[in-house]
């Protein structure tokens, strides 16, 4: 099964797409990552191979070059064809969300923490959760904890049976000490 990772490549999405596809069974998925031009960032391999890696024009802030984001992201996804697709954070989600609708492929939305939660601004945490609402379509959501999974389906009107949490994708530590 093939799957598309869209977000920003910065900080910890970064680890966690890395962690996503390392402990995945290599014999049952296939992973492509679509990512920012400008996230600098190391290759991600599994079992020797390189993940094939696209770069498009996305950027944090909302803007003109978006549209050309999103053309890029539907030539990949028609191109590549996954079975589904994993979005990340507010654009990764905006563009993967809007991308999976329009080619009419299954997805899933990670919001790695609503972006309306950490603004001030009131007219900008309303055009947040409007845009969030908007761009929900058909996705499913797979929140990082109880937390984040309640804000998606309280303030965004995801339902419980299109709502899961997998917290954070970070390896059992236990498993990791015993190497010690």
């Amino acid at each position: 099964m093939k799957i598309m990772h869209i977000g920003q490549r910065i900080g910890g999405l970064d680890i966690y797409i890395k962690n996503v596809i390392e402990y995945a069974d290599a014999n049952f998925f296939d992973f492509v990552v679509v990512q920012g031009k400008k996230d600098k960032t190391e290759p991600i391999s599994k079992n020797g191979k390189l993940i094939k890696t696209y770069a498009v024009d996305m950027y944090r802030s909302i803007g003109i070059k978006d549209i050309a984001c999103l053309l890029q992201i539907l030539k990949i996804v028609r191109r590549e064809q996954p079975a589904l697709i994993h979005c990340h954070s507010a654009k990764g989600g905006i563009m993967g969300r809007t991308a999976g609708l329009l080619t009419r492929t299954k997805t899933l939305y990670t919001p790695h923490a609503y972006s309306f939660l950490s603004t001030r601004s009131r007219l900008k945490r309303t055009v947040y959760i409007f845009l969030e609402k908007l761009t929900k379509f058909n996705a499913s959501q797979l929140a990082c904890s109880n937390s984040e999974q309640v804000i998606g389906e309280q303030l965004i009107g995801y339902k419980k049976e299109k709502s899961f949490v997998w917290t954070n994708a970070v390896p059992d530590i236990s498993k990791l000490l015993k190497n010690v």
